[in-house]
């Protein structure tokens, strides 16, 4: 069955911006097959270049070697078929990731709330 995203054998290498001589490999012959409907996490320690590889997937970054291939066609620029989210704080600022999940449920199943629905005015 062809999957519906295949890394394969991916490197990622970066120039740095003060000395061209100098280069960064975040990612090196990484490969990762996902099947239609197959829910993944990619999980490591800061630095060890998920988000790069996340990006690659999205066609956010062309690989310095290796294909990125969705539903068997290589991947040409962004990926129309994957959902992304930014790697940024998304977070309400009056709150931390353990209260901002919870949010949307934590407010609609308030005990007020719930009285106020069962009285038909909420």
């Amino acid at each position: 069955m062809t999957p519906a995203l295949a890394l394969e054998d991916i490197d990622c290498t970066f120039t740095s911006r003060e000395d061209a001589s100098l280069r960064y490999t975040a990612v090196r012959g990484a490969t990762l097959r996902v099947a239609k409907g197959e829910f993944v996490s990619v999980v490591g320690p800061t630095g060890c270049g998920k988000s790069t590889l996340l990006n690659v997937a999205a066609g956010l970054l062309r690989p310095s070697a290796g294909s990125v291939a969705v539903f068997g066609k290589p991947l040409a620029g962004i990926n129309s078929r994957a959902g992304y989210m930014f790697q940024a704080e998304a977070l309400m600022p009056w709150r931390n990731t353990s209260r901002t999940s919870p949010r949307a449920s934590s407010s609609a199943a308030s005990p007020a709330r719930r009285r106020r629905r069962g009285a038909g005015i909420g």
